[in-house]
């Protein structure tokens, strides 16, 4: 299991330059960096997308939209060690769109249950530039959103990457046009898949 030691109101670098297949767990070729730093009150994320040719071809504007069916940033987050059968969800895309939701997944391979947070009780500061070829951005995630007065977090990281150029606004992905990516691989088989929890690694917080 992967694992991050964190310390306060410092930047940490993941040492990872890549993510990896959802499927297999093979390393994607796409260069994808991560920073993170945590205080008394937010935890802070600064991403870079690299090597994505097809950035302006997204279409989601909207909050809370299904830009998950689109090329995407996420983090899955939730306050503990355990593997959680709640944790928060939090998409960005290239257009600056967000999603924030509590997802219930049960059994541990699927999302039994969704609940949105409206725009103004998520309290998440975002930003996004766009090159021709890549995106980068952040997002200031409010600890009192993760419901966390802990020391330790289970977590992941993904990223949807399109493969080909898409002649239409409402294009959807699927694993013939797109590389679902993680940081700590799901290892879902056949059929690329984030919602696999017991795959989070873990952030410790240490002094």
């Amino acid at each position: 299991m992967k694992s991050i030691n964190l310390k306060k109101n410092k930047w940490l670098a993941l040492p990872e330059k890549q993510f990896y297949h959802s499927t297999d767990g093979k390393a994607a070729k796409q260069v994808t960096e991560v920073k993170l730093k945590i205080d008394n009150h937010f935890l802070y994320v600064e991403f870079e997308c690299y090597d994505n040719p097809f950035v302006n071809q997204n279409g989601y504007l909207e909050y809370n939209s299904e830009m998950y069916n689109q090329e995407v940033f996420e983090i899955f987050i939730a306050s503990g060690n355990e593997t959680p059968t709640r944790y928060l969800e939090i998409e960005i895309n290239p257009n600056n769109a967000l999603f924030v939701a509590w997802i219930e997944n049960e059994t541990g391979e699927s999302v039994s249950k969704l609940e949105f947070v409206k725009h103004n009780n998520a309290g998440i500061m975002h930003g996004i530039q766009k090159g021709k070829k890549d995106w980068k951005g952040f997002m200031t995630i409010p600890l009192a959103l993760i419901s966390s007065k802990s020391n330790n977090y289970r977590l992941n990281f993904y990223r949807i990457i399109s493969k080909v150029s898409h002649a239409n606004s409402d294009w959807l992905c699927d694993a013939s046009n797109c590389d679902f990516t993680c940081w700590s691989s799901t290892k879902s088989g056949q059929n690329p898949q984030f919602h696999r929890p017991e795959a989070f690694g873990i952030l410790t917080l240490i002094q």
